[in-house]
């Protein structure tokens, strides 16, 4: 039976579609709501919800089944297990004589289909997982892409995210719409080390649903900008890279941090995201970073930490070479763009010399921007050892995706620079900017 919160969540009441887990347990597919309540949607297992979080594919017995939320309506799709939705809204299956796509054998002997944004599509082979017939993960099962093109699989009793090992001890990894993973442990699906509120012990399969918000949750949008402002400083022996960096917000409502935590003896805030919902109230996302007492001369206040991110990439392989120490943000309305039309919101100096606040505000309201000029709290990047050569130094705001906003695909700048050693390693390098890509991490 179809309940009408079920309904409501999927349009079917008049409501926009809400984030949505689908588990299988204890031979049902059920549906974990964001409030941690759970209900039974049909017996069956290996659910996946459809793109537009309406319809929910799942199997039963030997056959792939199609569940219309809004209706209740279930139809057999055909024989096969593993369903996975194309962004489009086709449906993959791994049939008995391979991965079949809307009916059409695309990769003989195959299973386990699995999706990416840009139409990719990875399946499971005698090998190991394989990308658009290409193999890239021997002896890999389970490939689950993240949002932003990372794959995700399992490989023995952990699970990897582009050859890195991210969870010991789990299996089935899963994205959340925010672009964090989910894996499946004894405990239930846990998402960052936590328990998913409504999951339990047994549940397995996860499939995440659309975090589609709606014309009336007033997002933010944080527009990074490309570095700017290079500059080489030598303290210690040490040569440091300095950058200005900033991010925008273009959206359609405040990027607002609430701070709080329940004793003076805890050392951090929980970072809580407060949404505006237009005429309505406001909506509160918990836990979607860490806020920190930073002493900084001649700052001291609180700063929400990993807000923003600096690396220094190979153009080669595009590998990690150095990343910042950056000691946090305070985020204010200090600089407004030409487009502005909000009054600024945010002009607390986040709770400068008070150490023992329990709560503290910040954010950017629509139309001003957080910048940061080179060397600021630890904005730079040691060079010192660095070899001569062509890199990429990638700008990122909110590349955990933990602060809910319009669109994530512009969260990221960067610019091609060139590093040498014209005086040898005992004197300061030379770094040259060789282009600016101010929508591209891969300058």
């Amino acid at each position: 039976m179809i309940t009408a919160a079920a309904l409501a969540l999927a349009g079917g009441a008049g409501g926009d579609p809400e984030p949505l887990l689908l588990v299988e347990s204890a031979g049902g597919v059920y549906a974990v709501h964001a409030d941690g309540e759970r209900e039974r949607l049909a017996t069956g297992r290996d659910p996946a919800l459809s793109p537009d979080g309406r319809r929910v594919a799942f199997v039963r017995g030997r056959a792939v089944h199609v569940l219309t939320l809004s209706g209740g309506r279930v139809v057999q799709s055909g024989l096969g297990t593993s369903p996975a939705w194309a962004p489009g809204g086709r449906l993959a299956v791994a049939a008995p004589d391979g991965v079949r796509v809307a009916g059409r054998l695309v990769v003989p002997g195959a299973t386990e289909p699995a999706w990416a944004t840009d139409g990719s599509l990875a399946v499971v082979t005698l090998d190991g997982i394989a990308v658009d017939g290409t193999l890239v993960v021997p002896g890999g099962r389970s490939p689950a892409f993240a949002p932003d093109g990372r794959l995700a699989y399992a490989l023995g009793a952990d699970v990897y995210v582009d050859g890195q090992l991210v969870v010991p001890g789990s299996g089935q990894p899963a994205w959340d719409p925010a672009g964090r993973l989910s894996v499946v442990t004894a405990a239930g699906v846990v998402v960052d080390g936590s328990t998913v509120p409504g999951t339990q012990p047994g549940d397995s399969a996860p499939s995440w649903g659309p975090d589609d918000p709606g014309p009336d949750l007033l997002l933010p949008d944080l527009d990074q900008r490309a570095p700017w402002g290079l500059t080489v400083t030598s303290t210690h022996g040490r040569f440091r890279l300095g950058f200005s960096s900033a991010s925008d917000n273009v959206g359609r409502g405040r990027l607002w941090i609430r701070g709080v935590r329940a004793s003076s003896r805890v050392y951090e805030m929980r970072a809580d995201q407060v949404v505006q919902i237009r005429a309505r109230g406001v909506r509160v996302f918990q836990g979607i970073g860490r806020i920190r007492f930073v002493t900084d001369p001649p700052h001291h206040h609180w700063h929400l930490m990993r807000f923003q991110e600096f690396e220094l990439r190979r153009t080669s392989d595009f590998a990690v070479v150095e990343r910042d120490r950056k000691t946090g943000f305070c985020l204010r309305d200090r600089h407004h763009l030409a487009s502005a039309r909000a009054r600024p919101h945010f002009a607390d100096n986040c709770g400068q010399w008070q150490t023992g606040r329990m709560s503290v505000e910040m954010g950017t309201s629509v139309g001003y921007t957080d910048l940061y000029p080179a060397h600021f709290h630890g904005q730079s990047l040691d060079l010192t050892g660095v070899p001569a050569g062509d890199y990429v130094l990638v700008h990122r705001v909110n590349a955990s995706r933990g602060i809910r906003e319009l669109r994530y695909d512009n969260n990221a700048a960067s610019a091609r620079i060139r590093i040498g050693w014209p005086h040898g390693r005992r004197h300061a390098p030379s770094v040259r900017i060789l282009r600016v890509c101010p929508s591209s991490e891969r300058c």
